[in-house]
């Protein structure tokens, strides 16, 4: 595999766990404020008096509300937070084994696409090659 290619898979992976940590804070500090109709409008809900919010509502939530409930708001930006941790370890971890995965290096020869070298002297003959002047 080339080291030039996006890795796709990698790149979801981090995504979606940076994504269910900030939807496990919202619905987390849903669930610790009461879900009090103040918060807006649930996305669907899950079962009856379980509502789901989009995960960025905490956000939204922090800025508005943060001065009734700051204990609360701390705890959701630790579950939030820790996902950027935990995604940056996997990220790593992934680079690792797939590293570690590589067993057919192609990084060697890469001379067959280079031009045959100059001869000793032909710079005399054809100065344009080798960027030196005619007369030395």
């Amino acid at each position: 595999m080339s080291a030039t290619k996006i890795l796709w898979g990698q790149i979801t992976v981090v995504f979606l766990i940076v994504l269910i940590a900030i939807w496990a804070a919202t619905q987390w500090t849903a669930w610790r404020l009461g879900f009090q109709p103040e918060l807006g409008q649930p996305w669907f809900e899950l079962a009856r008096g379980v509502p789901v919010y989009l995960p960025p509502a905490f956000f939204w939530w922090w800025y508005a509300y943060d001065a009734y409930a700051p204990p609360i708001f701390v705890e959701g930006a630790y579950i939030a937070s820790s996902g950027g941790f935990i995604s940056i370890a996997v990220a790593i971890g992934m680079s690792v084994w797939r590293a570690r995965e590589a067993k057919n290096v192609e990084t060697y020869g890469s001379a067959r696409w280079a031009t045959p070298p100059v001869r000793p002297g032909c710079w005399r003959r054809n100065p344009a090659k080798t960027g030196r002047s005619a007369g030395g």
